[in-house]
Order: structure tokens, then sequence, then C-alpha cells
């Protein structure tokens, strides 16, 4: 219920300023057979810790209450808790903050044949965002996106997954991997590129020129998926 909503974070956003906070959003939902308020804060410096959480629950259940008249059709559990590692990004002030660090977008139609977007934010205004992606062959592009086809926006965490069964070698074919190896082949033992084949002999990667390189499995120390070089 929108009103809900706005009712509540008219009553919260200055109260949580003072004391140092920032109302990162407000939801009001089902889960299961209640209806859960759930506020979302964090500080506007520095990390928000779980004694800030229990001292906030007080305060906003003492200022939500104060509501009138009561916005609220039926009894509600109030959930006060962190916006979280992938959290959304929705407030023109939300993108500023996540300039630089990485996020995901979700698309209303795709680009390039993609309904998601993974990348660094490079800027966002009110029109647009523009992102810096890595393609599979490791070269950096940037990307522009309307606004307005933005299904949804979120913080996304780096999670680069290392590489040992076949299963896992075949997950990351056409993916950009990162392979070491125990001896030098042509001069070297750090590697990155699209991963285009694997076997249980030899991965092939190609590299941001196109060219290929053939690593026998016996030689890798360690390989992993990377959207982070």
């Amino acid at each position: 219920m929108p009103e809900v909503i706005d009712k509540v974070a008219a009553v919260l956003t200055d109260a949580l300023t003072e004391q140092g906070f920032d109302l990162w959003d407000v939801r009001y939902e089902k889960q299961d057979a209640d209806v859960v308020l759930r506020v979302l804060v964090d500080r506007l410096d520095g990390d928000i810790n779980m004694d800030d959480l229990v001292m906030l629950t007080e305060l906003i259940s003492d200022r939500v209450d104060e509501i009138q008249p009561d916005p609220f059709p039926e009894a509600y559990l109030l959930d006060v808790s962190s916006p979280g590692a992938e959290r959304d990004l929705k407030r023109p002030r939300d993108f500023d903050w996540a300039v630089n660090k990485t996020v995901e977008l979700e698309l209303k139609t795709p680009m390039d044949g993609e309904m998601t977007l993974t990348g660094t934010l490079v800027s966002a205004t009110d029109e647009a965002i523009t992102l810096e992606v890595v393609g599979k062959k490791g070269k950096r592009t940037q990307v522009t996106i309307p606004m307005d086809q933005l299904k949804r926006a979120h913080l996304s965490i780096d999670q680069d997954r290392i590489l040992m069964t076949d299963d896992d070698f075949a997950w990351a074919i056409e993916k950009l991997v990162q392979v070491s190896t125990y001896r030098k082949i042509d001069g070297q033992k750090d590697f990155v590129g699209e991963l285009t084949e694997a076997t249980p002999e030899v991965l092939v990667l190609a590299d941001e020129d196109g060219q290929t390189i053939e690593i026998p499995r016996d030689v890798v120390a360690k390989a992993r998926h990377t959207n982070t070089f």
C-alpha cells in the first residue's frame, strides 16, 4: 500500500537523519501469514551495527505509533534492518553513493540480447546511468542505459567462482576466466581470456585480441571465473 509507505517515510526521514542515519527504504508486504513493515536503515557515515538496530527499532516503533490517523489496516510486524550487501538502488542519492561500485541492472527490454548487466557504475543522472562492463575477452567498454529502461538496480557482490571440476569448466565456457600455471607457457604463468574450450586434457582461452592459447590441465595451479579484470 503506497500510502502506508509514504506516511512512514515522511515521519522517519528527518528523525533518522538527526540521529546520523539514512532511511534507505520502507516496505510493507506480506510474509507468509503475517504483514511486515520492513524499514531499511544505514549510517550516513560508517557501518551500521546490531546496537544501532536495537536502538533504531525502539525509535522507529515510537515514531510510527504516533502517525494519526492510523494508516495500518491490520496488525503488522516491524522489522528494522540494514539494506544489506545487495541493496536496491532507487533514489538519485542511492546511485550517487554507488558510483565506482559494482552494480547489477535488470532491464525491461534486452540490450545486445541480455536482460541483465553487471559492471562498475561510472555515473548516473536523472535520464541515464553509465556502466563499465567487462566483455567475454576481457575488453572494458562503457554502456549507457536510459533510466526508463531499468526494471531494477542493486548493488552486486563480486564473487569470483573457483574452477576445479569438469562441471565448473563447462559452466565457465564463453565466460572470462583467469588461469595460473605451475610452469611458464610462452614465457608467462598468468592468463586471462574467454574460455572457449575445456577438455580433461586442455583449456583453450581467447584473449581480447582474439589470440588463442592452449593450457594443459596438468599444469593449472588455479583457475577462476572473474568479472573484475
